[in-house]
Parts: structure tokens; C-alpha cells; sequence
């Protein structure tokens, strides 16, 4: 209960750090102007997007029936995977802190990832944590089939312990 409370208290936090912060969007637009969300961005930018995107996806946690230790165990899971792959990729996560907020399709393929790098977090370009992002939800699939998309927003620390 306490973990779901932090988490309500970090999503209403972001919120508010990234109210103020629209500014111009340099994503592909169509024909009509229509700004696309891209796979991986930036919390704070492409806000309207980002802020329709949200009701349409269930909490982790629904997508696992409501048992919180499933849950974990899977998101547990999946930053150890990450790890792994910025090993592979000779990625260094170690010292990021990160808010991210993940868009999961029913079958648990990544949909949009949204971050935010954390004041104490190591200095690291966040173009190349959008590249990683972008590299890592390519081969990524979240070992869960839910009935519908699914989404979780959390903080996250490397390395995982």
C-alpha cells in the first residue's frame, strides 16, 4: 500500500514539474501538423500527447491480477534485463536515476517510454539514454499478456540491487 501511495505521489509530482515546461516539439509532423508521440521522449515534453496517451492504459499492477509481488517481481525483472543489455551494448547505466513511465501494448511489447532524469542522477547525455531506451524496446517484451495496454511510472536506479 505504501509503495502504490509513492508511486500516486511521484506521478502527481512529475505532473507538476512538467506543467509549465511545453515548448516546441522537433518530432516529424503529417500532412495536418499532427505531432506523433514518439517511441522514447523526454517527461515534460510533448505534454497534450502524453497526457491523452495516459487514460487509455491500466496500472501494472491490474495487468497483474493486483498481486503486488508479481508485479514486482516482473518489473524486478525487466530493469535487470536492461542492465544486461546496456552491458551488451557497452552502455553505461551505473549512477542513472531515472523517473520513467513505460507504455506496454496487451502482449507486452513497448510501446512509448517517457523519462526524466533525476537531479542526483550521474551526468549522462539524455540523447543517449533515448538511444538506449529506443534500442532496448526494440528487443524488449514484458513477460505479461493482459487484456488490455498497460503502463507503470516509477523511479528507477542503476545499478539494480
Amino acid at each position: 500500500m505504501k509503495t502504490l501511495i509513492a508511486l500516486c505521489i511521484l506521478l502527481v509530482a512529475a505532473s507538476l514539474l512538467h506543467l509549465g515546461h511545453s515548448h516546441a516539439q522537433s518530432s516529424p509532423q503529417g500532412i495536418s501538423g499532427f505531432v506523433a508521440l514518439p517511441k522514447v521522449f523526454t517527461l515534460g515534453e510533448y505534454s497534450s500527447k502524453y497526457e491523452e496517451l495516459v487514460p487509455g492504459y491500466q496500472s501494472l499492477l491490474e495487468a497483474c491480477n493486483n498481486d503486488m509481488q508479481v508485479a514486482h517481481e516482473k518489473l524486478y525483472s525487466m530493469m535487470k534485463e536492461m542492465e544486461a543489455f546496456a552491458k551488451i551494448m557497452e552502455f553505461d547505466l551505473d549512477g542513472v536515476k531515472a523517473w520513467m513511465h513505460l507504455f506496454f501494448a496487451a502482449d507486452g511489447t513497448i510501446q512509448h517510454i517517457g523519462f526524466h532524469l533525476k537531479p542526483n542522477s550521474k551526468n549522462i547525455d539524455t540523447k543517449e539514454v533515448n538511444k538506449f531506451l529506443k534500442n532496448f524496446s526494440k528487443q524488449y517484451k514484458f513477460p505479461i499478456n493482459s487484456a488490455s495496454p498497460f503502463s507503470h511510472y516509477s523511479t528507477f536506479s542503476f545499478p539494480v540491487f
